[in-house]
């Protein structure tokens, strides 16, 4: 692609900006090798899936790469990637870098640098390259009672596992106690003593997995359990489209406008603006490791 400063709808889009656009496509290549190889369905999410709809390409103030995969493909997915993902690529998932969340999965690239103030804060010592997210889509009860009991539990988990992750950035990485992070550490002690945080990963996935039937409705519910926002018609799914994206096309869900309008109400219209990702650091030329370094000198 295009690598130099560009303006499209009256945004600036630097070249460093297109040079992470790039990376992003590069490892959307590796993920899609793997699909091709073994039928797998891996289809773009959110702003992607919005910015190849509307753009055909990044949204020009974009700093991400969404994907999604059904559960079952997003399984596969993981298993044959821990033969055939070679580095500078990394998956990063909960079993394969400690303290990272069950909520999805990071293919990220050794050599280059992205992460947030938020994230260094609490982990310094993850994987930190460039990565595209991929988040696994889950059947869901249709019964509105035992879909909301879902998300109470699940809800229940994750703010456990936060107080493990501020636990383990005090104890590990001298992250400065605040009352509320003193209070988080205390209730992760408590529940320290029945529990691990490899047995809150595991219990939090197979309650992700509770519905085991296709039903009517699908979710990214591991991500943001409750979220009405995205709960979405399985019809929606049922077939996909190529889009063109940039110089390439990805599959996005033929039903993309349903899509599109359940997570962003009027996409048709937008407003020009910035990242989601607030304090985003990123090089696509000095590896994570190096530019820690150099911010710690």
């Amino acid at each position: 692609m295009n690598l130099n400063e560009e303006v499209r709808c009256d945004y600036l889009i630097s070249s460093d900006m297109k040079k992470l656009w790039a990376e992003f496509l590069d490892i959307y290549d590796q993920i899609d090798q793997i699909c091709k190889r073994h039928n797998l369905t891996v289809i773009a999410d959110g702003g992607t899936l919005l910015g190849a709809v509307r753009h055909k390409g990044f949204i020009p103030w974009d700093d991400d790469f969404d994907l999604d995969m059904h559960i079952d493909d997003y399984e596969k997915f993981i298993e044959y990637c821990k033969d055939e993902l070679k580095e500078p690529y990394f998956l990063q998932t909960c079993e394969t870098e400690p303290g990272y969340p069950p909520f999805h999965l990071k293919v990220r690239k050794s050599g280059t640098t992205c992460f947030t103030d938020w994230e260094l804060e609490m982990s310094p010592e993850g994987h930190r390259g460039i990565f595209v997210d991929i988040f696994p889509i889950y059947n869901v009860p249709d019964d509105d009672a035992v879909f909301a009991k879902q998300v109470k539990k699940l809800k229940k988990i994750r703010k456990i596992y936060s107080c493990y992750q501020i636990d383990r950035a005090i104890t590990r990485f001298g992250v400065k106690k605040t009352k509320y992070k003193a209070k988080q550490q205390l209730l992760w002690k408590l529940h320290s003593i029945f529990t691990s945080p490899e047995k809150l990963c595991r219990q939090y996935l197979e309650l992700c997995k509770l519905e085991k039937n296709k039903t009517r409705r699908v979710s990214v519910i591991s991500f943001d359990p409750g979220n009405k926002k995205l709960v979405w018609d399985r019809t929606w799914f049922d077939k996909t489209v190529e889009l063109p994206f940039e110089d390439i096309t990805i599959l996005g869900p033929q039903m993309y406008d349903e899509v599109l309008t359940s997570q962003f109400g009027d996409w048709h219209q937008f407003v020009k603006g910035t990242s989601l990702h607030s304090g985003l650091n990123f090089s696509v030329d000095t590896d994570y490791r190096d530019y820690l370094k150099n911010l710690k000198a």
